[in-house]
Order: structure tokens, then sequence, then C-alpha cells
């Protein structure tokens, strides 16, 4: 596995976390510049994201995406839809962009070109690839990867309960409590502002809750500052006053299973479970 030193953009005016990687130093020194660059800053308010005009040129080349089983999978109950959104107003939940020399990069494509656009937002299933180990001793299966997106979903198969994500290939937003996040994308989207391209299709959820929304990791800003008068954009990415710059070592990411088999008495208040061959 590779070990080149990844490189962070943090941003940096909205009560810092506790990052393990992030030299003690900022703390105390641009931080402070930063706070009061934001105090300046007029009271946030919300435009709307959707661009009507565009989504109905494409709708239906939209409407072929939408029939996506990957597509339809990852946004199982969820309230969402196809269209074209502007990325300059959407309010960034995510506090650093990581950006590793040695991934492969995509190419970026030109303001309207909707056919290379539709491309990078609804690109392939992404593949999943991780190291498996078996550890006998102790009946654990451990799967490692250099992806941070690599999870376990549970399925409605009875035989294969579990399967094994690496994260969707859709340049996702969300609207809720009528404001405009961006969701899933960043990395695209910090791309596509950097080269003046700011139409891009992308999947709409209209979020009920802060799960929805997908704001809930800890590592995440907060639901209070999301909602503030000044909340994090995603353009303040590009802004070098309002973040932070620093290197950290590639991280490696670790799911494990581990087998345990119990008896205990049954509870006749309990549902019964059928044995299946």
């Amino acid at each position: 596995m590779s070990c080149a030193q990844v490189h962070v953009r943090e941003l940096a005016g909205w009560e810092l976390d506790d990052y393990e990687y992030r030299p003690a130093a900022f703390k105390h020194a641009k931080t402070l510049a930063i706070a009061h660059l934001l105090a300046q800053r007029s009271p946030f308010k919300q435009a709307n994201a959707l661009m009507v005009k565009e989504t109905a040129e494409l709708s239906d080349t939209l409407a072929q995406h939408a029939t996506r089983l990957d597509l339809l999978a990852e946004m199982n109950g969820l309230a969402w839809s196809l269209g074209v959104i502007d990325i300059r107003p959407l309010i960034a939940f995510q506090r650093r962009i990581f950006f590793n020399s040695e991934l492969p990069q995509f190419s970026l494509p030109a303001a309207k070109d909707w056919p290379a656009l539709l491309a990078l937002s609804f690109g392939p299933t992404k593949r999943v690839e991780y190291r498996m180990i078996q550890d006998a001793a102790i009946h654990t299966l451990i799967l490692q990867s250099s992806n941070p997106n690599l999870h376990f979903r549970n399925t409605s198969n009875t035989v294969f309960p579990l399967s094994i994500h690496s994260g969707g290939p859709f340049f996702e937003v969300a609207c809720f409590r009528d404001r405009w996040f961006l969701r899933d994308g960043y990395h695209r989207a910090y791309a596509l502002l950097q080269a003046g391209v700011y139409e891009v299709p992308a999947v709409i959820v209209q979020a009920r809750t802060i799960n929805e929304l997908g704001a809930t990791q800890p590592w995440f800003f907060p639901e209070n500052l999301l909602f503030s008068e000044t909340p994090p954009r995603v353009l303040d990415f590009l802004n070098d006053d309002l973040v932070l710059e620093y290197e950290r070592p590639p991280l490696i990411k670790t799911l494990r299973i581990t087998m345990e088999e119990t008896l205990t008495p049954a509870n006749p208040q309990e549902n019964n479970y059928e044995h299946r061959n």
C-alpha cells in the first residue's frame, strides 16, 4: 500500500474538532485570523440551488439514470429526484478534503458539456477492493482497505445478511430545513469550482432528518453550526484564508466480523426463529 503523504485542506473557522493529525500550532495562529474574517461576513441567505430550466432540458436523460439499480438501492427509503444544481450556494458539513497524489485523477468537463458532466455525476459503480484476513484463533474475519468509505450494509438476503460497499459513485446534494447541502462528491465539487464549472447534474435528496442529510459522523460539522448565520460553504474550501493545509499519513480502514455461537433458553414471549437450510 502507498506510503505517500495525504494533503489536507480543512475549514478552520468553525470550532476545530479533535483531529490527531492537525499540527497543534494551528490552534493559536491562523484560526484567530479566520474567526475575525468570519465575523465580518454578512448573515447567510440561502439561494435556490436547483436549476429549473436546465433540469427540464435534461429530463429525458436524467430519467434514464433514475432507473439504475445501484442508484435505487443507494436511495432506498429517501425522498429523492434528479436535477441540475448550482454548487456555489451549497453548505458543507464535511470539515476536510483529502488529496492523495497517487490516486487516479478524473478529467474535468467544460461548462455545459452535459454528456461529460452526467458521466462525472453518475459514474459506474465503484469497485470494492480490500485485503481479507481470517484469524481462526479468535473466529474473526478482518477486511482492510485504503478506501475510507468501505463499510458493511445489512441486506434482506437470509443467506448473505451483510454486504460490503465502498461508497456510492453519485454526486449528491440535499435540501434540509430550507438549506442546501453537498451530501457526497466533495472532491468533484472542489475541482469543478476551481475550473469555473458551477452547474452539475446531481441526485437531490429531500432530507427529513439530520440522519437522512448524512451529517451524523462526529468528524462532521454539528447541526448548530450548519444552521448558524455563517455556515461553512463548499466554496470556502477554495479560500486559502479560511483553510488550514497540512499533511497526514495514509490511513487504513479496518472492518472486523467476529463469529460467536451461543445457546440460551427460549423466551415464549419473544418471536421464535425458524431454522432455515
